[in-house]
């Protein structure tokens, strides 16, 4: 009976530390994509653009953003994503509610902008890159986008 207790005290635990990392591995790709979203480098799929027709600043995603407004960054608090500085017309405008266009480059998910917060609202879809990349205008989030996930 104690091997037991001891057992299940010890998976209680194990639980806990994987529950734990959990917010640990978002925060991450949080920081992620608001630090490399504007590096040459970067291997993200997802692109929005400040204009119409992949014009403009421009700014990469790699992972689901549930607020472009407000993301929890580790020793800055809470900041905004800004379109990439030194890239045309928007650099350095907040990026919720000022994109107009998105590209997507990931062949295996498709990409969805949605006019509200986590996930909610109206929504564009582009499919995934196959067997190019997809680029388009926004209609139902054009200069109304708070957040995007692959969908």
């Amino acid at each position: 009976m104690r091997t037991l207790a001891k057992a299940l005290t010890v998976a209680s635990a194990a639980g806990l530390l994987m529950f734990s990392a959990v917010p640990a591995n978002a925060t991450q790709q949080d920081e992620d994509n608001y630090w490399l979203g504007c590096q040459t480098y970067n291997t993200f799929k997802f692109r929005l653009y400040y204009n119409s027709n992949s014009g403009g600043s421009y700014r990469d995603f790699g992972y689901a953003v549930g607020n472009f407004g407000a993301v929890e960054i580790y020793g800055s608090g809470t900041v905004a994503y800004k379109f990439c500085g030194g890239t045309g017309a928007g650099a350095g405008q907040g990026v919720k509610n000022n994109a107009a266009s998105a590209r997507n480059e990931h062949t295996s998910y498709g990409a969805c902008v949605y006019f509200s917060s986590w996930f909610n609202g109206a929504k564009d879809s582009l499919q995934p890159a196959v067997p190019t990349p997809v680029s388009k205008n926004l209609v139902n989030t054009y200069n109304e986008n708070a957040s995007f996930q692959w969908c």
